[in-house]
């Protein structure tokens, strides 16, 4: 034996492991989300995995979670420029990158029913008009993820109406953007934007009375430790949107673009699935901290009358084209 066969040998027998062959492609995939028992960051994980298996190790995926890399803004800025290669974000959070995603600021426009709201995100015209405008501004489509409607909480107001924040002057959070302004200003709010991240100190500190997203965040961000009562205003829904940055899509091989769209469609299944099985135990976790305020089908449509304007303003900034995309893909499905 040659002593240098001697020395592999020795290093093998004392387990370690020469360098292992680097990565031909990395993907950084950065989120805002900290909780790993999240629906949606179940997905990250599987997508991070499944990625790098069935790529063979050929793609390296370095996820960055719990807003590491920044907030919304941040992270669409970072995926644009390149420096990121996929962020999976709220249409809300992504709605002044993309025009389009305003659609998803109409208040009361989704049906709650799931297999309908699955084929109307991810297989309809609609889906593929989406995927046309993305790939029009740099971007892959790579479907959407279902993280529930958003819902109201507050601290110190029960709410029941509209007439209840205004009277109030409820300051309530809301994403970055001036839909989401628009809607809480209807209805009577004093509405606040803050970044996500954020957003937990901001109603820790009383900076804000009250925010709204859906059971899942609201449980994986532990709102429900700064705030007293939850009320069921199902009034947005929050589409969660994966966006890979087009230039690093296109750079890889055929094989491996088969792959990520094989992996991505994977995960969209796999995320659609775990939030329908968990969403009644999120409602009782949730319970177990606030009060649930279900309101009937008269306090509803209060909601739903005061923001009615809201499909006209998203009409008047984006045009005709997407809204009704949306609203003939709702129609026929």
């Amino acid at each position: 034996m040659t002593l240098k066969s001697l020395s592999i040998s020795a290093l093998l027998a004392l387990g370690t492991a020469l360098p292992a062959a680097a990565a031909d492609y990395t993907m950084i995939l950065a989120h805002t989300l900290s909780d790993k028992t999240h629906p949606l960051y179940q997905a990250f994980d599987k997508i991070e995995a499944d990625l790098e298996e069935k790529s063979g190790g050929r793609i390296d995926v370095q996820q960055q979670g719990g807003g590491a890399l920044g907030g919304d803004r941040e992270l669409m800025e970072s995926l644009l420029l390149g420096d990121v290669q996929l962020v999976p974000t709220s249409t809300s959070g992504a709605v002044q990158f993309v025009p389009e995603f305003a659609a998803f600021e109409i208040p009361y426009v989704f049906p709650t029913d799931t297999a309908r709201l699955r084929t109307i995100l991810n297989d309809s015209e609609f889906s593929a008009f989406i995927d046309e405008k993305l790939a029009e501004q740099g971007m892959k489509f790579g479907l959407f993820h279902n993280a529930g409607f958003r819902q109201l909480t507050t601290s110190g107001v029960a709410v029941r109406s509209p007439e209840d924040i205004k009277s109030n002057n409820l300051r309530i959070r809301v994403p970055e953007n001036p839909y989401s302004v628009a809607t809480w200003e209807a209805i009577g709010a004093a509405p606040t934007p803050i970044a996500f991240p954020e957003l937990y100190g901001a109603l820790q500190q009383n900076v804000v009375d009250g925010q709204e997203n859906p059971f899942g965040h609201i449980l994986s961000q532990r709102f429900y430790e700064v705030q007293s009562y939850l009320t069921t205003t199902s009034h947005i829904l929050l589409a969660n949107v994966n966006l890979i940055n087009k230039e690093w899509y296109d750079s890889l091989p055929e094989d491996l673009q088969q792959v990520v769209d094989e992996v991505m469609a994977d995960a969209a299944a796999f995320e659609w699935d775990v939030q329908d099985e968990m969403l009644s135990e999120q409602r009782a976790q949730i319970a177990e901290h606030l009060e649930i305020i279900d309101l009937t089908e008269e306090e509803l449509q209060q909601f739903r009358d005061a923001t009615a304007p809201i499909q006209d303003m998203v009409r008047e900034n984006i045009g005709d084209e997407t809204v009704d995309s949306l609203l003939s893909a709702i129609e026929a499905n």
